[in-house]
């Protein structure tokens, strides 16, 4: 039986896309691959505080903007399925978020869809996900479903998604208390909720004791990968921060960690020094690594921070049980250098780097 060992690996150390003007903040990527795109490049959706833009490249590494989406909504992730895109979001009123910042503004939300055949033109927006259960409200902050992510199990299609809030004092904003699921017949839904989270914070968890962010989720070979970032109070450096966690499932519902630590957290420094928040994954069989894109946070707390996205890759690689070594054998053997990991690549199909 093979086993499959995954390093991981920023492909560098500044962020790839960065905020604009008018805003601290470029967060929440998700992108879709060249070969399914109708124009051949890969397209990328993140949000600012205004709304959804869309960006464009040739390479998965220098990227233009094209245009705003979509006013007042946040967090979009993509899905695509026999001709068709899929484009949710957490949709907010008109500068809720901005006014969210104030304490006693409360939040409310719900997660949309729109549809498209060419990435051009798009339907009317349709609600999918509204707060429904205890876990999704709180009695303080708000009514909150966000961070939608869609997955095909079967003939059935699941909806990731956070729920509920939590204060963070030393970012003076709330973060995602829970995640949970619903499933449908169609991407479009309706859905059948969940009655209980899936994933929630806990006080013996070191990457998870303050709110448990979003969750990416993807089938690989036969089992299910999950990409957290947990939000924590980190006792030594006495502030919250956040960071990937990298998990497993065989039922896409009870997941166990695959790394006990996280794959990628803040650095103390730097453009990601406060926190890492979420990502979007996607696996490519050609290049047989996973592409991560994700956000980060230099300061933690709303007036001073800024975020920008960031690539981090994952090289997968295949080893067969070997038979045992003699003594001998196992003395002669010298360790092997580290592989270098592929980079996302261009048109043309040649390696492209900064």
């Amino acid at each position: 039986m093979n086993k499959q060992n995954i390093y991981w690996q920023l492909y560098q150390d500044d962020p790839i896309l960065k905020p604009g003007f008018f805003s601290p903040i470029l967060a929440d990527p998700s992108f879709l691959f060249p070969e399914n795109c109708p124009d051949g490049l890969w397209h990328l959706f993140a949000h600012n505080l205004f709304g959804v833009q869309e960006f464009l490249s040739e390479d998965g590494i220098q990227w233009k903007k094209r245009k705003t989406v979509l006013w007042n909504a946040m967090r979009p992730f993509l899905f695509f399925e026999e001709g068709t895109y899929y484009l949710y979001y957490e949709k907010y009123k008109f500068l809720h978020v901005l006014m969210s910042w104030f304490p006693y503004r409360k939040w409310k939300s719900r997660i949309e869809v729109r549809t498209s055949k060419d990435l051009k033109s798009w339907s009317s927006p349709q609600t999918v996900i509204q707060p429904k259960f205890p876990f999704h409200k709180d009695v303080k902050y708000g009514d909150s479903v966000s961070n939608p992510c869609l997955v095909k199990f079967g003939k059935k299609y699941r909806m990731y998604f956070s729920t509920s809030l939590v204060y963070i004092p030393d970012c003076g904003f709330c973060e995602p208390k829970h995640i949970t699921v619903a499933e449908s017949s169609s991407p479009l839904g309706p859905f059948s909720y969940f009655s209980d989270p899936i994933l929630s914070p806990s006080e013996m968890d070191p990457f998870c004791n303050l709110a448990a962010g979003s969750l990416k989720v993807i089938e690989w070979k036969g089992r299910y990968l999950g990409f957290q970032n947990g939000i924590f109070w980190n006792p030594v450096r006495k502030e919250s921060c956040s960071a990937i966690l990298f998990l497993q499932s065989e039922d896409g519902l009870n997941f166990e960690r695959i790394n006990q630590t996280p794959i990628l957290g803040p650095t103390g420094k730097g453009w990601k020094a406060s926190h890492v928040y979420a990502c979007d994954v996607k696996y490519s069989e050609a290049e047989k690594i996973f592409i991560l894109y994700f956000n980060a946070r230099n300061k933690a707390h709303w007036t001073q921070g800024k975020e920008a996205i960031g690539l981090f890759v994952g090289k997968v690689e295949e080893s067969k049980t070997a038979p045992k070594k003699t003594t001998k054998q196992v003395q002669k053997k010298k360790a092997s250098p580290k592989k270098k990991i592929s980079s996302p690549k261009t048109k043309t199909g040649k390696s492209k780097r900064k």
